[in-house]
C-alpha cells in the first residue's frame, strides 16, 4: 500500500476524496487529512507519504510550499495538485514541482480520479522497482568496495582515495576487534540479517569505520583524537549493551594499536587470535602479547582419557562435566598454545571414539559429528568445553540407549567392570560373579551379543592401555606388566604380541622412528 496524505482547507473536499474514492482497492492507504498545509507538513516529517493531493490556495502554508518543502524531505514524493483556479502561473510551478497532475476542482470527478489514481500507481510501481534495482546495486558496490578495503587493509595498504571520500583517516584511528561469542550456535541461514542488523547498531556508534573480516568478527576503526580510554571503552560498552538487548548476543572485544603501522593490521591478528583463546564472553581489553606455557600439555593425556573413559562407560553425565571443567581450568591456569590445546583436544576424542566403538561395538563414525572439525575451528577454549560437553553427551545417549536391552546391560556391566580393573588379573569366573550369572551362561551371552569371547575383551583392552603407557611415559615393559595385572613379563609379551603382531620393544621402536621421521 502506498501512503497518501490529503490537504484541502475546504473540509468537503477532503470528505468527498476520502469516501468516494475507493483507495484500498487501488492500492493506497490515506495516512491523514488536513486542511492547512503547515499541519500537513509536520506530519509528513513524522511518518512521509508516497503520495500527497494538495489544495494550491490554503491559509497557514499553501500547496505550492508544501509541495517544495515535502519534496526536501523526500524527493520520490509524488504529488496531485487540486484547485479552483485556472491559472497559468499556478501550472508552471506545479510541473516544476514534477507534479504528476493538475486538477480543477470544477471539473473533479470520483470516477476520472479513479482512473488517474490507477495510472499514478503503475507510474509509481515502475519508480519503486527501479529505485530498488539501483539500491541493490549501490548495496552491491558498498559490498564490494568494503571487501576490497578490509583485505587491504590486512595486507597493509592504505587506500587514501577510497578513504577520504568517506572523510577517514584511518592511519590515526584505533582498531577494535569485535568478536560474535558462541557464533557456533547461532542459525547460519540468518547470517545475512544477523550481519545488517548489526552493521545498523554500528552505523549509529561513535566510530569511524566499521568492516566485517569474517562472519564471526568485525573490526571497528575509532578515531583517537579524543580521550582513548574514557571513551573509547564507553562507545564498546554501549555498542555491546545495544547488540545484546537487540540480538540477544554477547560480543567479546580486543582494542588493537593504532593502525598507522608498516603492516597494518596483519601483525596484530594472529596476537588477538591468541588473546581472545582465553577471554571469557563479553570481555573488553587491551592487545597484549601472551606468554604461553612451555609445560608438557600430553604428560597429561592418559589420566585425562582414563577419567573420561571410565566416567562415559558408567554413563556418568555429571562425573564428565566436572572433569572437563577441572581439565579446561588447568589448561586456562597454564595458558598453553591454542593450537596445542586443539590437537590434544582433538587426539583426546579420537582415542575415545577408537577404544569405544571397539569396546562397545557402536555403528563406524558415531557419535563424533565432525567434532574435530569444530575444534579446528573453535575460536576459545570455552567453546572447546561445550564442544567436549555436547560430544560426550550424546555417547552417553547411546549407551543408555543400549543399556535398555536386558542382555546388553550385563554386556556393559562387565564392560565397566574390566575397564575400571585394567590393574588386576580378571578372569571369566570372577566377572561373572559380579555379575549373580552362571559362568558358562555369561560367556555365552558375551559372544552372541558381542561376536566376540570375553577374554578377548580384557586381553584387547589391556594392550590398548598398554599402548597407551608406552606411547606416552618410560615406564619399562616389566612395570607395564605389572601395572596390568599379568602374573609374568613374558606372559605379557606373547599377549602384546599376539594382539598387535610385534612385540613391545618392537612397537616402542617403531613409534620412536615413526615420531623421527615426522619432526625430521
Amino acid at each position: 500500500m502506498y501512503k497518501v496524505v490529503l490537504v484541502d482547507d475546504d473540509y468537503i473536499v477532503l470528505e468527498y476524496l476520502t469516501k468516494m474514492i475507493p483507495w484500498e482497492a487501488l492500492g493506497f492507504s490515506i495516512i491523514g487529512s488536513f486542511q492547512d498545509g503547515k499541519k500537513a507538513l509536520d506530519q509528513l516529517e513524522l511518518e512521509m507519504a508516497d503520495l500527497v493531493i494538495t489544495d494550491i490556495g490554503m491559509p497557514v502554508m499553501d500547496g505550492i510550499s508544501l509541495l517544495r518543502y515535502s519534496k526536501e524531505l523526500n524527493p520520490n514524493l509524488f504529488s496531485i495538485i487540486l484547485s479552483c483556479h485556472d491559472d497559468f502561473q499556478y501550472a508552471q510551478q506545479a510541473i516544476k514541482l514534477d507534479t504528476f497532475e493538475y486538477i480543477l476542482k470544477e471539473s473533479m470527478d470520483a470516477n476520472n480520479i479513479t482512473k488517474l489514481l490507477a495510472e499514478l500507481k503503475v507510474k509509481m510501481d515502475i519508480e519503486k522497482s527501479k529505485r530498488y534495482q539501483m539500491d541493490k546495486l549501490e548495496e552491491e558496490k558498498h559490498k564490494y568496495f568494503k571487501r576490497n578495503l578490509i583485505n587491504s587493509l590486512i595486507e597493509g595498504e592504505i587506500i587514501d582515495q577510497e578513504l577520504s571520500e568517506l572523510g577517514i583517516n584511518i592511519t590515526t584511528c584505533i582498531p577494535v576487534f569485535c568478536f560474535i561469542d558462541q557464533f557456533q550456535k547461532v542459525d547460519h541461514h540468518s547470517n545475512e540479517i544477523l550481519k545488517r542488523k548489526i552493521e545498523q547498531i554500528l552505523s549509529k556508534a561513535d566510530i569511524s569505520l566499521h568492516l566485517f573480516y569474517k562472519e564471526s568478527m568485525f573490526i571497528m576503526f575509532y578515531h583517537s583524537a579524543s580521550s582513548l580510554n574514557q571513551n573509547l571503552t564507553k562507545t564498546i560498552k554501549e555498542i555491546q549493551y545495544t547488540i545484546k538487548k537487540d540480538m540477544n548476543l554477547s560480543i567479546t572485544c580486543i582494542i588493537g594499536d593504532k593502525y598507522g603501522s608498516s603492516n597494518g593490521i596483519l601483525d596484530q591478528l594472529d596476537a588477538i587470535n591468541n588473546q581472545r583463546f582465553y577471554l571469557k564472553y563479553g570481555s573488553i581489553t587491551e592487545l597484549t602479547e601472551l606468554a604461553f606455557s612451555t609445560d608438557n600439555l600430553y604428560s597429561y593425556f592418559i589420566d585425562t582419557l582414563e577419567e573420561l573413559r571410565i566416567k562415559i562407560i558408567e554413563a556418568d553425565d555429571q562425573g564428565i562435566s566436572n572433569v572437563i571443567r577441572e581439565w579446561t581450568s588447568i589448561i586456562i591456569q597454564h595458558n598453553y598454545q591454542p593450537h596445542i590445546v586443539k590437537e590434544w583436544t582433538t587426539k583426546l576424542l579420537l582415542d575415545i571414539k577408537i577404544k569405544l566403538n571397539s569396546i562397545l561395538n557402536f555403528e563406524p563414525g558415531f557419535y563424533l559429528h565432525n567434532s574435530d572439525n569444530k575444534i579446528t575451528n573453535a575460536q576459545t577454549i570455552f567453546q572447546i568445553e561445550e564442544i567436549l560437553n555436547d560430544t560426550l553427551a550424546e555417547v552417553i545417549e547411546k549407551i543408555k540407549e543400549t543399556k535398555e536391552l536386558p542382555k546388553r546391560n550385563e554386556v556393559i556391566e562387565a564392560q565397566k567392570y574390566v575397564l575400571s580393573n585394567l590393574d588386576r588379573k580378571i578372569t571369566l569366573k570372577n566377572v561373572a560373579e559380579f555379575l549373580h550369572l552362571n559362568s558358562s551362561y555369561f560367556s555365552r551371552l558375551y559372544k552372541q551379543e558381542t561376536n566376540e569371547n570375553f577374554i578377548d575383551f580384557v586381553n584387547k583392552s589391556k594392550m590398548e592401555k598398554a599402548k597407551e603407557l608406552i606411547d606416552s611415559s618410560n615406564v619399562t615393559i616389566e612395570n607395564i606388566s605389572e601395572m596390568l595385572g599379568f602374573d609374568s613379563k613374558s606372559y605379557f609379551i606373547r599377549t602384546f604380541k599376539k594382539y598387535l603382531g610385534m612385540s613391545p620393544t618392537e612397537y616402542k621402536y617403531y613409534l620412536t622412528s615413526f615420531k623421527d621421521e615426522k619432526h625430521g
